[in-house]
C-alpha cells in the first residue's frame, strides 16, 4: 500500500573516487546518457538533505534504460574508497541491467576490455546472469529473463 504518494523511482547514487572513470563505464560500456552535470554542486540546502557541513561536489546524473543514477564526486569533505567488499557484506551491492540476449551483451562488453565475475550463469529457470565489475568495486549485474 502506498500511503506515501510515491509516483515512480527515480534514482540510485553512486560516491565516486574516479568521476570521468564512473562516467565512461556508464557511458560507454552500459550506454547511459549524460542528463545533468553540475561541477560545483554546493549550498546550504545540499549540505542539510546530505547531513555534512560545507559539501563540494561534482554531480553527474546518467539517465538510461528508464532509470537515472546519480554520481557524486565529493570535493569537501572528501570520501574515501571503501574497504574490501564482498556481496554478502551489509549494504548496498549492485544494481542489475535486464538485457534481452546476455551471451550477446556478455560478449560485447567482454571484447570492449570489461571483466566480469563469471560467463553468464542459469540461476534458474529461464533466468541467466552475470556480473560485470566495474571501477572503485562497482558491480552491476547484466540478467536475462526469459519469457515464460
Amino acid at each position: 500500500m502506498n500511503t506515501l504518494g510515491v509516483t515512480a523511482f527515480h534514482h540510485v547514487a553512486v560516491s565516486v573516487g574516479d568521476m570521468e572513470k564512473m562516467v565512461s563505464f556508464f557511458c560507454e560500456k552500459l550506454g547511459f546518457e549524460v542528463e545533468i552535470e553540475d561541477p560545483n554542486r554546493s549550498g546550504e540546502p545540499l549540505d542539510k538533505v546530505i547531513g555534512l557541513e560545507d559539501v563540494k561536489a561534482h554531480v553527474v546524473l546518467l539517465k538510461g534504460y528508464g532509470v537515472h543514477i546519480e554520481l557524486l564526486k565529493f570535493k569537501h569533505p572528501e570520501g574515501e574508497p571503501r574497504a574490501a567488499f564482498r556481496q554478502c557484506d551489509h549494504g548496498f551491492t549492485h544494481i542489475c541491467l535486464k538485457v534481452a540476449d546476455i551471451d550477446k551483451a556478455y560478449g560485447q562488453m567482454l571484447n570492449s576490455g570489461a571483466r566480469f565475475t563469471t560467463a553468464p550463469q542459469n540461476l534458474r529457470p529461464g533466468v541467466w546472469a552475470t556480473y560485470v565489475l566495474g571501477p572503485e568495486q562497482l558491480i552491476v549485474e547484466l540478467a536475462q529473463y526469459d519469457e515464460p
